[in-house]
């Protein structure tokens, strides 16, 4: 009889310790490890300041276009009146100097005008990337995420859009930048 007890109870321990197990196992499965995921370039070319330094560069670009295109008239008029056949071997001389001096002064404002444009751009993306990685940072500590990725860096090919915060960091980084 003694016997027949012990191994009920026995039988029963495992039997209950075997469920507590299982029930852990099972939970352990259902804690999925996931990962978050943002689009940094949309964030850029979509938030209020990637928009406003975006304006700022086209504003630049279409001040140099037409710088340049009124150095090439010059240019152009030069050529002109080079042509003349009432022009002396002196003036001749002198609009050819006026020409060439004219020609490296466009190819040199052609160049500083790039590097500047390029420059302002590194600057503004720069300041805007640093301004981004923090705020989702702050958001991931915030929210405790274990982990938030960059799409194109991760080399994300697909994943279920519900992990997505790209449209919540704009958000977000809009509504920093208006305070």
């Amino acid at each position: 009889m003694m016997r027949k007890v012990i191994l009920a109870a026995t039988l029963f321990s495992l039997i209950t310790g075997g469920n507590v197990l299982a029930a852990k196992e099972k939970e352990t499965q259902t804690q999925q490890f996931v990962v978050y995921y943002v689009n940094i370039q949309e964030i850029i070319n979509e938030s209020d300041k990637g928009k406003q330094a975006k304006a700022i560069l086209e504003s630049k670009i279409t001040k140099a276009r037409e710088e340049i295109k009124k150095r090439e008239q010059e240019i152009n008029k030069l050529k002109e009146e080079l042509k003349s056949p009432v022009l002396s071997a002196q003036a001749k001389v002198e609009k050819e100097t006026q020409l060439q001096q004219k020609i490296r002064d466009l190819q040199r404002y052609r160049q500083d005008m790039q590097i500047e444009i390029s420059n302002l751009e590194k600057q503004y993306t720069t300041e805007i990337v640093k301004d981004v990685i923090n705020l989702i940072s702050n958001y991931q500590k915030e929210k405790k995420i274990p982990m938030i990725v960059e799409m194109r860096e991760a080399g994300i090919i697909a994943a279920d859009p519900k992990y997505e915060l790209t449209k919540t960091i704009i958000k977000l980084y809009n509504e920093q930048a208006k305070q």
